[in-house]
């Protein structure tokens, strides 16, 4: 074989193989070496903007899969992936044309119809999801299509149909371990709309079971002490800042599905707010400044990697890819990835100006939540009750130490208190966030902005209470997570 074409193949097979396992930058750097060889190939042009997106890069992603577009413009996978990342660029209107395209472009291709009713849904238009999945709805129809269909299906009274579809659909011979567990996702989130909660719990449990890789829990207590000790305000008072004085980047973190798609989408109902959704922009600077050492600050800080000019210098590579996806007028954009938490002490070096804020609530209910929700990427935590006890436990804990010795402003938002009282938490919080008030954070779900994560189709709605207390309906399967959260549950 030649030398070059067996280079090739071992750059594919690394890039899709890391695909595959969900190590979206690993396989963009493969997909971007293979393209330095095969450079007006548009299957690696379109593999590449797939991976950045998922990487976090969505504005990259779409640069891409355009350019593949450009290439086949009739290719329905095609479209139908641009249409995705359009979405993730809160580019609606291009996001709603790109998905009737792909369809139009193959009537018959399930991704095509796929992201043509995830889209509709997303948006908020259930009834045309429904109409283009209800005649496709047959039992042995393709699985991800039928997964939709359920999810609007109950809207329009087919709710037991849509149930005894899942059911079919899980119990396929041959299915895909993933696929198989996304089916119970959605059968279990129905089987709890519907009040049928230990059946629900149980589709949660095996789904969650398939799911589930080894998260080393008992170790997190440790790790973060250690980060508490590197992290401590004498230490803090000694390290330089950048010389950032830009106020753009609003940071928004605290536990998954604790309402931070709920604070995102009333802080992008203000006028000078641009929604980044969860960005993956602190991950390359934490690797710049402390990764080539560990992570340990200790050591960066020894080795001369974090002083003034390396701190502005990720700050401006940060800022750069805030613009390239908001643009110039937003006075702030939000970063709504939850990780965060863990970069706070390294955000307040960058951006001395930066704010943040932390969205708290009743943390069973987070924690069932989370275990209620199927995830992509690295949450490993959210598939095991005891460890999603644990690492809300540790996540609290350490953001109440940054609260301790952070010079920059962190502003709880507490989900309870806002169902109780709409408009004083609100006008907190567009404070927090230093604008002046507008009446439209009250109406959060007229917001055109459509959030593009697990919690879309809570935001479109107005505030309701059903969501508060929810734990009370599975007491009798909770134990370990009770027993993990121990002193952060009464808080």
């Amino acid at each position: 074989m030649p030398p070059g074409l067996a280079k090739k193949q071992q750059l594919l097979s690394s890039a899709q193989k890391r695909f595959a396992q969900g190590r979206y930058h690993e396989s963009a750097k493969a997909y971007a070496e293979l393209l330095k060889l095969e450079p007006k190939n548009p299957g690696v042009i379109f593999n590449l903007g797939s991976a950045l997106m998922l990487a976090g890069d969505p504005a990259s992603g779409v640069r891409h899969i355009a350019r593949a577009v450009a290439m086949k413009p009739g290719e329905a996978e095609y479209l139908a992936q641009l249409s995705i990342a359009q979405r993730q660029l809160m580019k609606l209107d291009e996001a709603d044309r790109a998905s009737a395209q792909a369809v139009e472009a193959d009537p018959s291709s399930p991704f095509a119809n796929w992201a043509r009713a995830d889209y509709l849904r997303v948006a908020g238009r259930y009834r045309e999801a429904f109409d283009l999945l209800d005649p496709l709805a047959a039992p042995d129809a393709d699985a991800t299509l039928l997964i939709v269909y359920a999810g609007v299906a109950r809207r329009f009274g087919k709710a037991d149909e849509a149930v005894e579809l899942l059911r079919a659909v899980a119990s396929r011979e041959g299915l895909a371990p993933n696929t198989r567990a996304e089916a119970l996702f959605a059968l279990g989130d129905l089987l709890d709309k519907l009040a049928r909660y230990d059946e629900a719990f149980a589709a949660f449990e095996e789904a969650n079971t398939l799911r589930r890789r080894p998260y080393p829990a008992d170790q997190l207590p440790a790790e973060i002490d250690t980060l508490i000790e590197a992290w401590s305000p004498e230490r803090l008072a000694s390290l330089p800042r950048s010389s950032i004085t830009d106020e753009r980047p609003l940071f928004i973190v605290g536990m998954m599905r604790s309402g931070s798609t709920l604070c995102e989408q009333i802080l992008s109902s203000h006028p000078a707010v641009f929604p980044g959704g969860e960005l993956d922009f602190m991950r390359d600077a934490h690797e710049n400044l402390l990764g080539r050492h560990g992570g340990d600050l200790v050591a960066a800080v020894e080795a001369g990697a974090v002083n003034e000019k390396s701190l502005t210098r990720a700050g401006r590579a940060y800022l750069q890819k805030v613009q390239k996806l908001a643009g110039r007028d937003a006075r702030r954009v939000t970063d709504k990835m939850p990780y965060n938490w863990r970069h706070l002490g390294l955000i307040s070096l960058m951006f001395p100006g930066a704010r943040v804020i932390h969205t708290v609530r009743d943390p069973l209910d987070t924690c069932l939540s989370c275990y209620f929700h199927e995830f992509h990427g690295s949450h490993e935590y959210a598939q095991d009750l005891h460890a999603l006890g644990v690492y809300a436990r540790e996540t609290r804990r350490m953001i109440e130490h940054w609260k301790r010795v952070l010079p920059i402003p962190i502003h709880d938002l507490v989900y309870e208190y806002l169902l109780d009282d709409q408009e004083r938490v609100t006008r907190g919080l567009i404070e927090a966030a230093g604008l002046e008030w507008d009446d439209a954070c009250l109406r959060f779900h007229e917001n055109r902005r459509a959030a593009v994560t697990h919690s879309n189709e809570q935001v479109r709605e107005k505030l309701f209470t059903s969501s508060r207390a929810r734990h009370r309906n599975y007491e009798r399967h909770i134990g370990a997570l009770r027993n993990a959260l121990a002193c952060v549950e009464d808080n």
